[in-house]
């Protein structure tokens, strides 16, 4: 079964990709790089290539991920579907018939995480597989919002 790779074009989501490679190595299994575009139809009769803007940025962003992959890993296909990113992660899940699902997850906190949700914990609600989510290293994750500063010290 192979396993799935959502990306999203960002250096935190490719970080998910050596995890991947491992799993995949050790299992002898396909790896499946994903990515999701929302293309929006213009709402006025218009020539279709600015619709595929989006379909064509992913699919060679997809085959440059790939292309790195298949030094070290040749059993690798892409993959770009449309609609929300949760959504259509877990549909292409179940479509490639994915033994699990590799990502990370962006690590927004706070007022960020309510306006744009977390796709992780939507995938990992609702993918009837297994899913491993991967934090980023510190230096790549977002800076947590607010201030922090010390309340007061103890000592002897």
């Amino acid at each position: 079964m192979p396993i799935l790779v959502p990306l999203d074009g960002s250096t935190i989501a490719e970080a998910a990709i050596p995890m991947a490679l491992q799993l995949a190595r050790a299992e002898n299994t396909g790896l499946i790089l994903l990515m999701v575009t929302s293309p929006h139809p213009a709402p006025d009769p218009a020539p279709v290539e600015p619709d595929l803007v989006p379909i064509r940025s992913a699919q060679a962003y997809l085959a440059a991920a790939r292309q790195r992959c298949a030094a070290d890993y040749p059993n690798v296909v892409t993959a770009v579907w449309r609609g929300s990113a949760a959504a259509a992660i877990v549909r292409a899940a179940q479509d490639y018939r994915a033994g699990r699902i590799v990502m990370t997850t962006h690590g927004r906190t706070g007022a960020l995480r309510e306006m744009f949700g977390s796709v992780a914990d939507a995938v990992l609600r609702g993918a009837p597989m297994p899913v491993v989510i991967l934090r980023p290293r510190r230096e790549d994750a977002p800076a947590p919002a607010g201030k922090a500063e010390p309340v007061g010290t103890q000592g002897p």
